[in-house]
């Protein structure tokens, strides 16, 4: 259903309007492309189709920025061919041969409960006219990707770094009863990355760890709420971890294990915000880290007596 509550704006003023409507979150850097050195399973989700992301980035625009169903073509009454999808006015809607886009995450303050607002432009050239209208349902022909499988699929190609595992001791055997230190060398700090347009969807996404699980190699496993604290021989007492540092204390040696020593393995979470331009924030995704490993050696504590 269409409002009676549209108003018009000249055709310089949409290049205005449309200018407003990409809005990104948080700024990152270009993502990587490659699984790290070891690391043959790039999959950081557990997508229903098991794949990294969420599989695709659109619903097919008809100038080929989506995907799914090849390109489909948009004729206006006249049966003029036009583009589908036009980065700077939106969706075509073969009803009315008009363009529609979602006015933006920020929805004028006289939108209407339950109904989301539209620029609409109709025309061509210098006789564009466009107009703000308010709808109840997408217009007819209004096809954007869906935004959350763009942030899932920035996330899988940003969430590529395993942690960078430390421990101390690290250059010789730790004993039974005596800590082990633990530590994430890459940090605690979040991933922040943005995307697109595509098919006119911006999407931006905000990593933040959470915990890391480790896996010591004898049956147990450590979850930290931080990246541990490095240690150091000057400062610290290694019987003694101080607050924020992630410890694990092995009750038996090695020496029974296959090659001697304990396999820990590391996997870092994280609580990812994310938003778009047509739709805000959505529900918070989990994500996890590929998994990085290292090998330590215990030995038995010995106890010398006189």
């Amino acid at each position: 259903m269409l409002t009676r509550r549209t108003f018009a704006i000249g055709a310089a003023t949409v290049l205005v309007l449309a200018a407003t409507l990409t809005t990104g979150g948080p700024a990152g850097a270009d993502p990587g492309a490659n699984c790290p050195p070891g690391q043959d399973n790039c999959d950081v989700f557990d997508n229903e189709n098991g794949n990294t992301g969420g599989g695709g980035s659109g619903n097919g625009s008809g100038n080929g920025s989506g995907g799914g169903g090849g390109p489909r073509e948009c004729k206006k009454d006249d049966g003029t061919v036009v583009p589908c999808f036009d980065d700077l006015r939106g969706w075509f809607n073969s009803a009315d041969d008009c363009y529609y886009k979602v006015y933006g995450p920020q929805q004028p303050p006289e939108t209407p409960p339950g109904q989301t607002a539209y620029l609409k432009s109709c025309g061509n050239g210098g006789s564009v006219n466009a107009s703000i209208v308010y709808l109840d349902d997408p217009p007819p022909g209004f096809d954007p990707p869906d935004p959350e499988e763009l942030a899932r699929d920035l996330l899988g190609r940003v969430l590529r770094t395993p942690p960078d595992i430390r421990t101390a001791p690290a250059d010789a055997p730790g004993l039974v009863g005596v800590p082990v230190w633990l530590y994430d060398a890459s940090g605690w700090d979040p991933v922040e990355a943005n995307d697109g347009p595509i098919g006119g969807v911006t999407v931006w996404i905000e990593a933040s760890p959470t915990r890391i699980v480790w896996t010591m190699g004898d049956g147990e496993r450590r979850t930290c709420r931080s990246a541990g604290v490095a240690f150091r021989a000057d400062v610290h007492d290694p019987r003694r971890p101080p607050g924020g540092a992630c410890s694990y204390e092995y009750g038996q040696p090695s020496s029974g294990v296959d090659g001697g020593k304990y396999r820990i393995t590391a996997i870092k979470h994280y609580t990812v915000r994310w938003g778009s331009n047509i739709g805000g924030e959505g529900d918070p995704i989990e994500a996890e880290s590929p998994i990085s490993q290292t090998t330590i050696q215990i030995d038995e504590l010995q106890v010398v007596t006189r």
